[in-house]
């Protein structure tokens, strides 16, 4: 079960801390299609949407993005017709814009020769300002002395229908921090299973449930029956509150496919780089109050419990922050799913804390 390896993953934290002190889909389209012909060809506008870059080599400046537009185009000439994407210029207040390669999606126009009534479609892309205005202009290949006018097509940019399209390029950051929410903050997340998939009640479940085991086999407990589960789950919940009182976290998608996705996260951690030393001093002041000459460990673990929890919330907020990039893999039906296999998750986990 998918739930079972990912709070294996999540747990990463409670073990961290409780250690130290032990010792595919379609497209929106944000266009209806536009059609226009030429002499020799039929030129449709399918869709248009905003994307972002596939890697990182494309730098976006502040409210850019990629304007994704989709076309097809139909040879209605006698002879053949060269497609290629240089065919298509985009404008923005009459300066031409810069188009993109995008590689991984197979989905760009390809270079083509024509016959007569054969047609071909795929994407072109550009680096635009988000919400102006653009003009896509078609020019037929020509030959000698032959001239052929351009067909334009205007492309709103600030139509509702594309913006929608921007916002939609969130979800993975969203879907990011709402698997945060749920599990290291401990707080609810109303939009996890839209933006995810998963199920919430199951995930929360086995992490609370994952959460104990790995607490008692990290304080080198063997027989579970010595453990106060009211109190483990009070540690539990009090490492949550920490979590999500303390450290702080931003995201934002950087890079975009048709399967996956790039996160970029900034983490401001909690400090708990003293705790170990804090509980040690603690729970040698029990054993001088006590009075007795012998504690078994059995005997300790209640009083060592007790004193994790007040001291972890004495634990204060880090004062750097660390940027992490973090995987995310598209479901067929649109959703935004953490790469359990792949490091940077357990990258981004780890980095709540600071020993």
């Amino acid at each position: 079960m998918r739930s079972k390896k990912f709070f294996l993953m999540m747990l990463l934290m409670i073990v961290a801390v409780v250690s130290a002190a032990c010792g595919g889909n379609k497209s929106a389209s944000g266009e209806k299609e536009d059609t226009k012909k030429a002499d020799n060809a039929e030129v449709k506008v399918v869709s248009s949407e905003y994307t972002l870059p596939e890697d990182s080599t494309t730098k976006l400046g502040e409210g850019e993005l990629i304007l994704k537009v989709k076309v097809s185009i139909k040879n209605t000439g006698q002879k053949p017709l060269s497609i290629n994407k240089r065919s298509f210029s985009l404008y923005q207040d009459d300066s031409k814009v810069s188009d993109v390669s995008m590689y991984s999606n197979n989905e760009g126009l390809s270079s083509a020769s024509l016959n007569p009534d054969k047609s071909t479609e795929g994407y072109i892309y550009y680096q635009v300002d988000k919400g102006e205005k653009f003009q896509l202009e078609y020019t037929p290949e020509t030959y000698g002395d032959e001239k052929v006018e351009p067909i334009e097509f205007t492309i709103d940019g600030g139509s509702s229908d594309i913006l929608d399209t921007a916002k939609k390029l969130d979800d993975p950051a969203k879907a990011l921090l709402a698997y945060t929410d749920i599990t290291l903050f401990g707080k609810d997340n109303d939009n996890f299973e839209k933006l995810t998939g998963e199920n919430k009640r199951e995930i929360v479940t086995d992490y609370l449930e994952g959460g104990q085991k790995s607490l008692i086999k990290n304080m080198g407990i063997y027989d579970e029956d010595q453990v106060d589960k009211k109190k483990l789950n009070k540690l539990i919940s009090t490492i949550q509150n920490v979590y999500q009182d303390k450290a702080k976290v931003k995201a934002v998608t950087k890079t975009i496919t048709s399967d996956e996705a790039t996160v970029e996260t900034t983490v401001t951690p909690i400090d708990s780089s003293d705790l170990e030393k804090r509980v040690q001093k603690r729970m040698e002041e029990y054993v001088k109050n006590s009075g007795k000459d012998y504690i078994s460990r059995e005997e300790l673990i209640s009083p060592t419990i007790d004193a994790m929890v007040e001291e972890l919330k004495k634990v204060e907020t880090a004062s750097s922050e660390k940027t992490v990039e973090v995987k995310m893999n598209k479901t067929k039906d649109g959703k935004w799913q953490l790469d359990l296999n792949d490091y940077t998750t357990e990258d981004y986990f780890s980095s709540f804390f600071k020993n």
